[in-house]
């Protein structure tokens, strides 16, 4: 396996990440009323966290050899809080998906650092969704 084929895969969750970040940043400004403060902080707490995740891809990108490359998803989010806390939480699903493949492809490329990297940051993500679920009730 190239280098491609992990920059490919990085590149795609790179994308994800920043079309989220952007989604939840949109999404916190428009909650409005005192019974969803709590939401709209969770949203305004994730909105570091994911920039923290496209970060790092962006780094692993650059250090593989790759360019960063942005196509970020910039469609209007939901502005109906239970609709955004169901699609979040599915999202964030796709996520954990998406970083059990990355870990995979850096440890059949010997990039131990990766792996346990793209492990926590799946970690991570898995907690986003359940915060996204309990929010739900």
């Amino acid at each position: 396996m190239s280098n491609n084929e992990i920059v490919k895969a990085l590149n795609d969750q790179l994308n994800r990440e920043v079309s989220t970040f952007l989604r939840y940043m949109l999404q916190a400004a428009s909650i409005k009323g005192a019974k969803y403060e709590s939401v709209r902080e969770m949203y305004l707490e994730e909105v570091v966290d994911e920039v923290k995740h496209a970060q790092y891809l962006a780094n692993q990108i650059e250090m593989l050899g790759g360019t960063p490359e942005l196509k970020p998803d910039l469609s209007a989010p939901p502005r109906d809080v239970s609709e955004m806390l169901k699609n979040d939480a599915k999202e964030e699903k796709k996520d954990v998906q998406n970083y059990k493949h990355l870990a995979e492809l850096a440890e059949d490329k010997d990039l131990l650092s990766l792996k346990m990297n793209m492990e926590d940051q799946g970690a991570e993500e898995d907690e986003h969704g359940h915060e996204m679920q309990r929010l739900l009730g």
